[in-house]
């Protein structure tokens, strides 16, 4: 009640009420007159022309709430925006299972979730509601993890073999320097291709033997998580963009996704190009080595995108790949001021033109008494 304005002969006070409640309140509104016959029943009235800013509701279930905290930790969502926590569901488990790949590691966090899901009454009675919020969470990221570690093809931090490899491994032994005959040392393996052979999931275990393992399967991680990343990134930056388009903000649409996403995709999406572009080609019959992705994208800003000699272009000749990195180069350029500079003009304006107006009402008003 302290929250309420007094006036002779009762409280007066504004609220939110989302239309989905308005039955409930009312009823419960009704309830004070069965209640108590001495005092009047409140009366609501829809207040409509005001400018005043609405609350966000989010209705949340034991599914969706922690990935909403989570969300709000880095911002709310404002009254009817795209809530980000619903992508999140998914991105977020799958995201950290890409990182926590492992299958040991990953099916006991899914099995830690999962007793958490099954035994939640007992769990609650125990008065473990903080560590019941996770349960959904540990599930899930448990779930991504174990599918991870299936595609990197590690348990507890040891690489296995699930699968048949696709190359018949020989073992080879190799005598050591100022040994006898007969007497062997180093142990080496050979390997050879089967032919019309596909691999049923994730990296063939034969690259666990390979002296190249860790920078291998360091540098897939990395290119699959800037893939992934960029992916997200552009969903974040799609988001806005239907906010502007609801809220008829041209300036937000203009100035802020359209560069955004142009700047993305000119930049980072050319990267995942780049990145898919060299997976798929046979760098094997060419004339020139295979570039490195990360060197080239340092070219392309300080050499504008010239090959270097002894390396083959990655997307089609090396006139082709200069071309379109001058291009996005400029893209990103010009996008960077598109984000930087109108945007506060046209606010300034606004700012100007609203404090004008204000100063004029108030000359009318004063020329008026």
């Amino acid at each position: 009640m302290n929250r309420f304005k007094q006036e002779d002969k009762l409280y007066l006070g504004f609220c939110w009420i989302p239309k989905l409640d308005n039955e409930e309140v009312l009823m419960s509104v009704n309830q004070i007159k069965n209640k108590n016959h001495n005092i009047e029943i409140p009366t609501l009235t829809k207040v409509t022309n005001h400018s005043i800013k609405p609350p966000t509701l989010l209705r949340q279930n034991d599914v969706t709430n922690i990935f909403q905290e989570i969300v709000n930790t880095y911002g709310v969502p404002n009254y009817k925006e795209v809530n980000p926590s619903v992508f999140a569901i998914v991105t977020f488990p799958f995201l950290f299972g890409i990182m926590f790949g492992d299958i040991g590691h990953g099916f006991v966090l899914f099995l830690i979730g999962a007793a958490l899901c099954l035994f939640e009454d007992p769990l609650r009675a125990r008065g473990l509601d903080a560590v019941l919020q996770m349960r959904y969470l540990a599930l899930l990221m448990g779930l991504f993890a174990t599918f991870a570690g299936l595609i990197y093809n590690d348990l507890m931090a040891i690489p296995v073999w699930i699968w048949d490899s696709c190359y018949d491994i020989k073992e080879i032994k190799k005598p050591l320097d100022n040994h006898k005959e007969g007497e062997h040392g180093a142990i080496a393996f050979t390997t050879k291709f089967k032919p019309d052979c596909v691999y049923p999931l994730g990296i063939d275990p034969t690259w666990h033997l390979g002296s190249n393992e860790l920078a291998y399967l360091n540098s897939l991680k990395m290119k699959i998580s800037v893939i992934l990343g960029v992916l997200q990134m552009g969903m974040g930056v799609f988001m806005k963009a239907l906010n502007a388009i609801y809220r008829k903000n041209s300036v937000d649409f203009l100035f802020e996704f359209v560069p955004q996403i142009v700047l993305l995709f000119s930049l980072f999406g050319f990267m995942d190009w780049m990145i898919i572009a060299k997976w798929t080609a046979d760098f094997t019959n060419r004339e020139y080595m295979a570039p490195s992705i990360i060197s080239t994208m340092i070219d392309m800003f300080l050499g504008f995108g010239a090959i270097p000699p002894g390396v083959s272009p990655i997307i089609g000749s090396a006139g082709m790949q200069q071309g379109l990195s001058i291009l996005f180069l400029i893209l990103a350029l010009v996008c960077s001021v598109m984000m930087l500079v109108p945007k506060p003009i046209i606010l300034i304006k606004e700012m100007e033109e609203h404090e004008r107006h204000a100063a004029n009402d108030d000359l009318h008003n004063k020329k008026s008494m």
